[in-house]
C-alpha cells in the first residue's frame, strides 16, 4: 500500500555524531569511544524500558559517561561533561539529508521525526540544524515513558497523526529500530549508513539504501 506519512529516526539516520569524535578523543584521547558511549546508552534505554523504570535519555547519557569515564580512570569536570552535551545540541545533519528531505515534501509525504532523545533536546537539535520546518511534527518517545523499540514508543507516532500503524513507514539507520517499528505494524526503510548490515535475528524491510538520498529515491518510486 501506499504510504505517504513518513516516520524519521534523528540521531544517525538525519544528524552526524562524527562531531563527537574530537570531543571523546579530548576527554579520554580514544575518538572511538564515542561508539561505546552511544551503544551503552541504547543498553542502558532498553533496561529502563524493560524494567518499568523510564530515565529522561540525556539522564541516562550522563550516568554512561560517567561510567566510561570511570572505566578509563578520567575524572571528567563539569566543562568536559558539558561538552559533550553542548556538541549533541549543535550536530550537523548528514551531507545529503536536507536536500532529500526537501524531495519527499515536493513528492507530497508528510515528515514527522521520532527520537529516544527528550523533547527539549531535539527541538534545540532541528533549531540548529534548520530543520525545524521541514517537519510536520518532531516528536519525542517521552509521553510514552519507554523507549523504541517497544511498539508503545511507535504509538506516539501513530497517536499524533491519527494513523493506523499499517499507514506509517519508518526510516531509520539502526537495525533494532527497523524490527520494532516492522514488528508494531508499521513499513520501514533502512539507511545502511557506512556499509551498516541488518541483524538476521530481525526483518527485512522492502527498502533498503545507502543512504537518505538513495532511501528517499526508493520511497518517492514506491510510495509515491
Amino acid at each position: 500500500m501506499p504510504r505517504t506519512s513518513l516516520v524519521f529516526d534523528v540521531n544517525e539516520t538525519l544528524l552526524d555524531l562524527s562531531a563527537l569524535d574530537a570531543v571523546f578523543d579530548a576527554l579520554f584521547d580514544r575518538p572511538y569511544q564515542r561508539q561505546a558511549w552511544f551503544t551503552r546508552m541504547l543498553h542502558w534505554s532498553t533496561v529502563t524500558t524493560l524494567t518499568g523504570r523510564f530515565m529522561d535519555f540525556s539522564l541516562l547519557a550522563g550516568y554512561c559517561l560517567d561510567q566510561l569515564a570511570a572505566e578509563q580512570g578520567v575524572t571528567l569536570g563539569s566543562s568536559q561533561r558539558d561538552s559533550v552535551f553542548q556538541t549533541i545540541a549543535t550536530l550537523a545533519p548528514h551531507p545529503e539529508v536536507v536536500d532529500s528531505l526537501q524531495s519527499l515534501r515536493h513528492a507530497g509525504f508528510s515528515l514527522t521525526a521520532l527520537t529516544n532523545s527528550g523533547q527539549s533536546t531535539v527541538d534545540a537539535q532541528f533549531a540548529q540544524a534548520g530543520m525545524t520546518e521541514l517537519f510536520d511534527h518532531v516528536l519525542s518517545i517521552d509521553s510514552a515513558r519507554c523507549y523504541k523499540p517497544h511498539p508503545n514508543a511507535y504509538a506516539v507516532a501513530t497517536s499524533t497523526l491519527g494513523a493506523r500503524p499499517e499507514s506509517l513507514r519508518l526510516i531509520a539507520c539502526h537495525d533494532w529500530d527497523i524490527t520494532g517499528a516492522l514488528r508494531a505494524g508499521l513499513a520501514a526503510a533502512f539507511v545502511a549508513r557506512g556499509g551498516a548490515t541488518l541483524n538476521g535475528a530481525g526483518e527485512e524491510p522492502d527498502i533498503i539504501g545507502r543512504d537518505l538520498a538513495d532511501v528517499a529515491e526508493q520511497i518517492i518510486q514506491c510510495d509515491g
